[in-house]
């Protein structure tokens, strides 16, 4: 079971290929649609809090895909460190009992 210790990442990772997703598809609808008012809502309900904490700290137009993508994929980049963090932590103690 070589795969078992891979499990953070691919966490991190599909959540990190969810971001990216709906980035693109932001950026399609906004592109081909003439009211694509709501495509937004989608890439910032999947990287909450940080979209939260981006739209106070950068609030305007300009940049908000970049600026939420990347706030996403930080978002994937801690997930996986806590989750590594923590596995390696069980692995490193005694078994109970």
């Amino acid at each position: 079971m070589a795969g078992r210790g891979r499990w953070p990442l691919w966490v991190a990772g599909a959540y990190a290929v969810a971001v990216l997703a709906t980035s693109v598809w932001v950026q399609v609808a906004v592109a081909g649609a003439a009211d694509a008012s709501f495509a937004g809502i989608w890439l910032i309900a999947l990287t909450v809090p940080g979209s939260l904490l981006g739209l106070l700290v950068l609030p305007g137009e300009l940049g908000s895909l970049v600026e939420f993508t990347v706030i996403g994929l930080l978002q994937a980049w801690g997930t996986w460190y806590l989750l590594e963090r923590s596995r390696s932590r069980r692995a490193g103690r005694p078994a109970r009992g």
